[in-house]
């Protein structure tokens, strides 16, 4: 696969500086939807979405060659007591979903180059155990959203071709994409209405959730981000 802008970056002298971006939907357990990030000591702001500045350590999302999925460990700072009293109200925040999303400074809304559409593949996990709980930290591990150890099948519906992607939403008060609680990481144009063809309005921008959909944006030989099983009633020749 051709490299992308932000592959090519990356690799290069001058890289520029690598921002995590971290979003937890707890609205399942009824919270809200967080985001925050520990790169900036003020709020960042990427696709129309504010970051808020907390300190944070992650660690374990690196890929290893054992074949197993990682289960991260992410630690955020109990000082202000936000998260404290919805751990007690939303069962430790078990299921919730966290999302982390790389990107370069320089992509950033207010950076030199803003850029939407340049960011590495998000990361997707589940929140699944509290690991730790004090005045000062609290700790989860993660378990990544592909990973099904333990759990009794089916987790959800398996789907040939329809994809369980939230995809981003026109904002009609603002005039652009609400990316608050998009999974589905498709920034780009052209816009397409939900039978795939092209149109010229971001307000009928909508994704048929069919895998020719997923292909017309990110490209036919490209690694598509979608959640369908193409192979399911495939018949073995």
């Amino acid at each position: 696969m051709a490299a992308t802008p932000i592959t090519s970056a990356v690799q290069s002298l001058t890289p520029g500086t690598l921002v995590q971006l971290f979003r937890l939907d707890a609205r399942s357990l009824g919270g809200s939807l967080y985001h925050f990030t520990p790169s900036a000591a003020t709020e960042l702001t990427y696709q129309g979405v504010v970051y808020a500045p907390v300190d944070i350590e992650a660690e374990g999302f690196e890929l290893t060659g054992t074949g197993s999925l990682p289960t991260p460990k992410l630690r955020i700072t109990n000082v202000t007591r936000v998260l404290a009293a919805l751990v007690a109200t939303a069962g430790d925040l078990l299921g919730a979903e966290v999302v982390r999303l790389r990107t370069l400074a320089d992509y950033l809304d207010d950076g030199p180059d803003p850029d939407p559409t340049m960011h590495f593949p998000p990361d997707l996990y589940r929140v699944e155990r509290l690991t730790s709980f004090s005045q000062t930290v609290i700790e989860w591990e993660l378990s990544a959203a592909l990973d099904q150890e333990g759990r009794k099948l089916p987790g959800r519906q398996v789907l040939r071709d329809a994809c369980t992607h939230r995809y981003r939403r026109w904002d009609a008060d603002t005039g652009g994409f609400d990316y608050a609680a998009a999974t589905c990481p498709w920034a780009g144009t052209p816009y397409r209405d939900a039978l795939g063809q092209v149109v010229d309005d971001g307000a009928r921008d909508q994704c048929g959730k069919r895998l020719s959909d997923c292909r017309a944006r990110f490209g036919a030989a490209a690694v598509l981000p979608t959640r369908a099983f193409p192979a399911v009633g495939r018949t073995r020749v």
